[in-house]
C-alpha cells in the first residue's frame, strides 16, 4: 500500500511541473495573466522531492526573474495601449524624432522610443520605435527548459547562465550516501528483529 502512495506522490509532482510549464506558455501568449501568475505562484509552494533541492532553488530563482521581467512588459503594453488610445483622439500629434541632451534622456525616455546616434549632427536622438524593446515571448525560457521528466533538470540554457552543476552533482553524491546508510540501517533493523 505505501508503494502505490509514493507513485501517486511522484506522478502528482510529475503532473505539477507539466502544469507549470503549460501555465508559463500561456502566460507568454496573453495579456491577461493574473490568474495564471497566482496559479503559478501556487504549484511552486507544492514539494518536489525528486528534484534537487539546488535545481529547485535555481528554477524558482528564474521564475522570480521572469516574473520581474514580465512586470516592465506589463507596464509597457499598458503604455504602448494608452498611446494607442491618444494617437486615435489626436493623429496629428507624432513624435518621430526628438533632439535632448543626453541629462533629459533619463526623465524624456518613454517604453516605445529608443535612442539613436545621428552621424549628421553628432547627437543622439529619442526616435520612436517600431518594435516592442521587450516581449513575452519565450520570457520563461529557461525554467522551461529545467523541466524535465517528472523532476528539474540542469539544462543547457541553465548550464550557460549558471555553469556546469558542480553544486547538483554534490547533493547527488550526498543523496545517494544518505540512501545507502538509510538502507543498511533498515536491513540491520530486520536483522534484529528476526532474533
Amino acid at each position: 500500500m505505501l508503494w502505490v502512495v509514493m507513485v501517486t506522490s511522484q506522478e502528482r509532482q510529475k503532473a505539477n511541473l507539466a502544469k507549470m510549464k503549460k501555465i508559463m506558455e500561456e502566460i507568454e501568449s496573453t495579456t491577461d495573466d493574473s490568474d495564471l501568475i497566482v496559479e503559478l505562484h501556487e504549484l511552486l509552494k507544492k514539494p518536489y522531492s525528486l528534484s534537487l533541492k539546488w535545481h529547485m532553488i535555481v528554477f524558482k530563482s528564474e521564475i522570480d526573474k521572469s516574473l520581474w521581467y514580465l512586470e516592465d512588459i506589463r507596464k509597457e503594453e499598458i503604455e504602448i495601449e494608452k498611446m494607442k488610445r491618444r494617437k486615435r483622439k489626436d493623429p496629428k500629434e507624432e513624435l518621430n524624432q526628438v533632439n535632448c541632451k543626453f541629462c533629459e534622456i533619463m526623465s524624456a525616455f518613454k517604453l516605445d522610443h529608443q535612442m539613436v546616434y545621428d552621424t549628421k549632427t553628432n547627437q543622439y536622438k529619442l526616435s520612436k520605435s517600431r518594435v516592442s524593446r521587450t516581449t513575452r515571448e519565450n520570457i520563461f525560457a529557461i525554467p522551461k527548459s529545467m523541466i524535465g521528466k517528472g523532476k528539474l533538470q540542469w539544462s543547457e540554457a541553465v548550464k550557460q547562465k549558471w555553469g556546469e552543476d558542480t553544486i547538483g552533482q554534490t547533493e547527488l553524491l550526498e543523496r545517494d550516501l544518505y540512501n545507502r546508510k538509510s538502507m543498511r540501517v533498515a536491513c540491520n533493523n530486520e536483522d534484529e528483529s528476526i532474533f
